[in-house]
């Protein structure tokens, strides 16, 4: 967890730089956070496997322009031995635009590129090779209010795979959309109602990687309390099929996912949120066993704006339940140890800052 903090820092650092060198803006809205995923399948817990997924994001946001990175791991890891198997790195950059940003009406799009840094390993835990494999996305994405109670809203993603994919076992190409309407009753309760897709094919023929698809109807009901917001939501699978071997073997598997799940999030007024996530999904397959699965997970957010062109406006980092303030301006960039770059200074004051333990847990979908 102290690498991840520590590189979280030195993206902080990135947008804390890039802002001081852009004269014209005149505030910049940065959000960064941390992620701790685990899931289980029911009848393991004799062997302490699950997966093991930690991520930090960062994005900062400027008029129109949002730039966003992440990173993400994911493997299985024993926890009797606290030992690993095959498992990924996971980079990633975005950038949207936003074409209209009205209450009635929002319009944005969005690209990005993600690498896949897969370090395989043998029954024994030995190395066994890797892969390098590479995602391209475009994503558009709407809201549209309807009435003052309804609005529609979604995005619709389009992805490519490049490099690997016989390693890997990905089909090339992919599509992913949620979609949906959202009903406000008043200022505790909303619902919304989505439809879900998700299609995994392979526009060159000659492949014969794994091709798949999901369709769900998603369900939330956010219940605002204040500063507390809790949402349950459900997962109801329409269809789902994979087909991994689909040249040789053009008969698909069916499965059957269904989900139930509570969000909890809080906001701390003072830049500072928190969620967590406990998931319970069944699984049933035309072929082998069935399987419960739960799934946990929570992350930390800070949210920071700032007036970077004014040399002694303060820079608010949040930390805990109260708030603390360093002052980060062009004379502390300046000054200091000599030796230390601007990215060095800022990167240990937000250590110091965000150095509390995260101890929630979440899994992605």
């Amino acid at each position: 967890m102290s690498t991840l903090l520590r590189s979280a820092a030195l993206v902080l650092c990135a947008g804390v730089s890039c802002a001081q060198a852009t004269e014209k803006a005149t505030q910049w809205e940065f959000n960064i956070g941390a992620m701790y995923e685990i899931e289980n399948v029911e009848g393991q817990g004799e062997d302490k496997d699950g997966l093991y997924e930690p991520s930090v994001w960062f994005n900062a946001t400027w008029d129109a322009w949002t730039i966003s990175l992440a990173m993400y791991q994911e493997g299985p890891v024993d926890y009797s031995s606290m030992t690993r198997g095959t498992y990924f790195d996971r980079p990633e950059f975005e950038l949207r635009y936003r074409f209209i940003g009205t209450d009635d009406f929002t319009l944005g799009l969005t690209g990005g590129f993600r690498n896949y840094g897969y370090h395989f390993k043998d029954e024994h835990g030995a190395k066994d090779g890797s892969a390098n494999m590479q995602r391209y996305k475009i994503q558009p994405d709407w809201d549209i209010k309807l009435t003052d109670d309804w609005r529609f809203g979604g995005w619709f993603a389009m992805y490519q795979f490049a490099n690997d994919l016989e390693k890997t076992g990905y089909a090339d190409s992919r599509v992913e959309t949620e979609t949906g309407f959202t009903w406000t009753l008043n200022e505790t309760f909303a619902a919304k109602v989505n439809y879900y897709l998700e299609r995994g094919f392979n526009m060159d023929g000659s492949r014969n990687n794994g091709e798949f698809s999901t369709q769900e109807i998603r369900a939330y009901l956010p219940i605002s309390l204040g500063q507390t917001t809790l949402t349950p939501y459900t997962r109801l699978g329409l269809d789902r099929w994979s087909n991994w071997d689909w040249q040789d073997d053009p008969e698909r598997e069916g499965h059957d996912f269904n989900r139930l799940g509570m969000l909890y999030a809080y906001d701390f007024n003072n830049g500072l949120s928190m969620t967590l996530e406990y998931a319970y999904e069944w699984e049933n397959h035309d072929e082998g066993e069935s399987d419960r699965f739960h799934y946990a997970g929570g992350w930390r957010k800070l949210r920071v704006l700032t007036d970077v062109t004014r040399g002694s406006q303060p820079l608010v980092l949040a930390q805990g339940g109260g708030q603390q303030k360093m002052r980060i301006n062009k004379h502390f960039l300046r000054s200091g140890t000599t030796g230390n770059s601007p990215e060095e200074k800022v990167a240990a004051l937000f250590t110091q800052f965000a150095g509390g333990n995260i101890k929630a847990t979440r899994r992605g979908g």
